[in-house]
């Protein structure tokens, strides 16, 4: 009798579950429906974004635009720069941003501040891969990894870096050009993921090297290009495509290449904070991560990774070395001015 009534009452549940998760499908459905109405008042979303210089904000901006009437305003600069301005505006309450999107360390740290709010239920999460599934406050909408940018017209091919220990040869002494690993970007993020993979040793060796930091990002590839120096490190590949004709390499060292995510958020205390849900639900519509696949960038959704052009594939394609590891950033970064001067 017991077994009857357990089977009566499992099957009853079993009944009930669909009912249950249809009705949260349509209030999330409902929900959303209020979001997208209450954006479309808003009228306007900021951006502030840790990546400059590239021409994917825009066009993506332009695209939501389009489909929903939002204008979109972006403001870029240096994650150390960025970190300070959000920092400011929500200590003040004098918040102008409304949107973030900015690397992984970035993002924690901003996140771990209190700087950033949840974003509820968006129609796109189920979308995103596993490994990068949403924490319920941000989530990655692409992989950038670092390698290696050589100018072939100084660097013969015997002589190419086929790894990153290459570049403590003594011949690259004084040639090696470098974003700087002791503030915040694409250098920090270098220095975190190889000073735990390959070791003090390897950057006490790399420190004797002369290296010139620069933190001019664009202009740096086009330094190596005029043959002001022979290598660049680290290189964000995909931006092998925006530096098209110019006589430059990528090289994806045999040890791995470091990477990091970009990721998306809402902030805290945001003027606008319904445009600025739609647009982080928006960074995820087919649209928009196309403009991504077409710019060599590896992709955080199911389903995307076949719509990378096959030419760029060689840019999205490749052996991952490790991400940095947010709470040892203010570690790393004393350790790179320990080894590489103030």
């Amino acid at each position: 009798m017991k077994r009857i009534v357990n089977l009566i009452a499992a099957t009853i549940l079993t009944s009930l579950v669909p009912a249950v998760a249809i009705a949260q499908t349509a209030e999330e459905k409902a929900e959303w429906e209020r979001v997208v109405e209450a954006a479309k008042k808003e009228g306007t979303v900021t951006m502030y974004s840790g990546q400059m210089g590239v021409p994917y904000h825009p066009e993506i901006a332009r695209l939501f635009t389009e489909k929903y009437g939002i204008k979109v305003e972006i403001l870029e600069a240096r994650a150390s720069e960025l970190q300070e301005r959000i920092r400011t505006e929500q200590t003040t309450n004098r918040v102008v941003g409304d949107f973030s999107h900015n690397g992984g360390s970035s993002g924690a740290f901003l996140e771990e501040s209190g700087f950033y709010q949840p974003h509820g239920w968006m129609p796109n999460l189920s979308k995103l891969k596993k490994e990068f599934a949403t924490n319920g406050t941000q989530f990655a909408i692409y992989v950038q990894p670092y390698g290696i940018l050589v100018n072939p017209n100084l660097v013969s091919e015997a002589d190419m870096p086929k790894s990153w220990q290459d570049l403590l040869d003594p011949k690259w002494k004084g040639k090696i050009l470098a974003d700087d690993f002791r503030a915040l970007g694409g250098g920090s993020a270098f220095f975190n993921v190889t000073y735990r993979t390959l070791g003090r040793e390897f950057h006490e060796k790399l420190a004797k090297q002369d290296i010139v930091f620069s933190r001019q990002i664009r202009d740096n590839p086009r330094r190596v290009a005029r043959g002001e120096y022979a290598i660049y490190i680290p290189l964000s590949v995909a931006d092998m495509l925006l530096n098209e004709g110019l006589p430059l390499k990528a090289v994806m060292p045999e040890e791995g290449l470091p990477f990091i995510t970009y990721d998306v958020a809402v902030f805290a205390n945001a003027p606008h904070p319904n445009a600025a849900k739609l647009l982080m639900n928006f960074f995820l519509e087919d649209e928009a991560q196309l403009v991504y696949a077409k710019s060599g960038r590896a992709q955080t959704i199911t389903g995307a990774d076949d719509k990378v052009p096959e030419n760029i594939r060689y840019l999205t394609d490749v052996k991952l070395m490790g991400e940095p590891i947010p709470s040892t950033t203010a570690e790393t970064l004393a350790v790179a001015k320990e080894l590489y001067g103030e």
